[in-house]
């Protein structure tokens, strides 16, 4: 049946060698190339407004605020509301809210993290991971929360994220404006980068989509996505009409129950909207830096990060925590084998970077310096 995982399956083990050719070592795009385009640096013009949605765990609170600020101090569309998915807001003096920033009780989503833990639970999976895919689903249901008459492009980030640079989310021409994101395959020092013959996230979003395939070897993976409501709906639907149930059930039914890391939203979408609906999609590099880190006391904190960078060329940067962090490195089947032995052998802060598309990866120490 399409969506079962036997677990010692190599599902669609040729898919993706059959997909990559010579091609698909793509070159940078280079940022001056972006500048010039106008989705970067420019305050001109009429753009589209936006709605933002950020989905912001208890972890997530300390830096919240760098992140809000960083969108309306940023976006070179127009946003008409923030919307924060959260259990709770952090206190903050009345003076200091933004009247378009407002709060959306998390417990109120359409797929609840209940629902999901239980459906984990019930199925023989475990249920640990039900915060990972409770807030993948919640990104990919937004239109579904938000108040009527909001714009048809929504500007979905990570609460651990913040941009530093003035950018467009969405293009005169009404096209969403994507991330390449990470590499596909983490491939250091090189632009050169090719879709791998294994991977999680993209073995996934095929058993979710019929027809779904990669279009490129670049993730869409980079903390932020914007979406069409026209091109969410279509993939929802598509997801539906296959598999006959919910989507958040389809979704978590074709997920990798093998990996801490079985689905990526940014992937699904990033792909399915280039493949499908090319014409309402564009793609550029972000230049950013992402120090990555294990849950727990101590360690950085993302306005350490924010003020390190702020004489930089960076676009962004974020600062992330993960649960059970060795155990997530050691799953990410796009880190190069010996590279997750190295980082897993020693889970210390990370520091990666990517410029053009060029991703370099050291240890994050005290004090932190960002050029």
């Amino acid at each position: 049946m399409r969506g079962s995982l036997d677990a010692d399956a190599q599902p669609f083990p040729m898919l993706f060698r059959m997909q990559q050719s010579q091609d698909s070592a793509l070159p940078a795009f280079p940022a001056g190339e972006v500048s010039r385009e106008g989705l970067v640096g420019h305050r001109s013009g009429e753009l589209p407004p936006i709605s933002v949605v950020i989905l912001a765990a208890e972890k997530d609170m300390s830096g919240l605020d760098a992140c809000v600020r960083g969108v309306l101090a940023h976006s070179l569309n127009p946003v008409v509301l923030v919307q924060i998915v959260a259990q709770r807001l952090p206190p903050r003096s009345r003076d200091d809210v933004d009247a378009r920033v407002t709060w959306f009780d998390e417990r109120h989503c359409t797929t609840g993290s209940r629902n999901v833990r239980r459906y984990l639970r019930d199925s023989g999976r475990d249920p640990s991971t039900a915060s990972w895919y409770f807030q993948q689903l919640a990104k990919l249901q937004c239109f579904d929360v938000l108040p009527a008459g909001t714009p048809e492009h929504v500007l979905v980030v990570d609460a651990d994220f913040v941009f530093l640079r003035d950018m467009a989310f969405v293009d005169g021409q009404g096209r969403s404006v994507l991330p390449y994101g990470y590499p596909l395959s983490w491939r250091l020092n090189t632009r050169e980068h090719r879709l791998p013959d294994h991977h999680t996230a993209l073995e996934a979003a095929g058993r979710l989509i019929p027809g779904w395939l990669p279009v490129d070897a670049y993730s869409g993976m980079q903390h932020h996505i914007v979406l069409d409501r026209a091109v969410l709906g279509e993939l929802v639907q598509r997801a539906q009409d296959a598999h006959g149930m919910p989507f958040w059930q389809a979704f978590l039914r074709t997920a990798d129950p093998r990996k801490w890391t079985g689905a990526s939203e940014y992937v699904l979408y990033r792909h399915f909207a280039a493949r499908f609906f090319p014409e309402r999609v564009r793609h550029r590099h972000v230049d950013a830096v992402d120090v990555i880190q294990a849950e727990g006391p101590g360690g950085f904190v993302l306005p350490e990060v924010v003020a390190a960078a702020r004489d930089s060329s960076l676009h962004a940067v974020g600062c992330h925590r993960f649960l059970h962090y060795a155990e997530r490195l050691a799953t990410m089947d796009y880190i190069p084998v010996d590279l997750r032995r190295a980082v897993g052998a020693e889970p210390v802060p990370l520091r990666l970077r990517l410029d053009g598309g060029l991703l370099t990866m050291e240890r994050a120490v005290p004090p932190l310096t960002l050029v």
